[in-house]
């Protein structure tokens, strides 16, 4: 192959990159408002009628990680897990849902620890929100539709 084939080629490449990435952010452009009189990030005041694929972090994903996991995997962690940033979530995601699903899938070799329904650990007093089985399996979902 010729050099100038080689530019040509290349220069496509990076066009349909370029596209693809152009795409991507018009997908993830478009916004949802919460409900009136809810907080922006509160995950339980969320329509369901919407669902997993319409789900991304600005207009759900970030409420049910605020609600239900930066208590303990917030800015403050020691071990740098803060749920509330969507890259940290997106990194462990494989462990998020084997811990947060109702039911593991035997395809997803989720190790004996954390066990389905795991997260997130019961507070000392015992009151901290569980989310429902509906979220856990909306959070799948998300997680499954690779975290928009």
């Amino acid at each position: 192959m010729s050099e100038r084939a080689s530019w040509g080629k290349l220069r496509r490449m990076k066009s349909y990159l370029l596209l693809g990435a152009l795409l991507a952010a018009a997908a993830c452009s478009s916004s949802s408002s919460p409900p009136a009189g809810a907080s922006a990030y509160d995950a339980s005041t969320y329509p369901s009628d919407g669902g997993p694929d319409l789900d991304t972090w600005d207009n759900w994903a970030q409420g049910f990680f605020t609600r239900y996991c930066v208590e303990c995997h917030g800015v403050s962690n020691t071990s740098g897990l803060d749920f509330g940033t969507q890259s940290i979530v997106v990194t462990n995601q494989a462990t998020i849902r084997c811990g947060v699903c109702v039911q593991q899938d035997p395809s997803w070799g989720c190790p004996a620890s954390p066990p389905a329904e795991q997260f997130p650990l019961t507070d000392t007093a015992g009151t901290n929100p569980k989310p429902s089985d509906e979220e856990r399996d909306r959070v799948v979902a998300w997680i499954e539709a690779g975290c928009p």
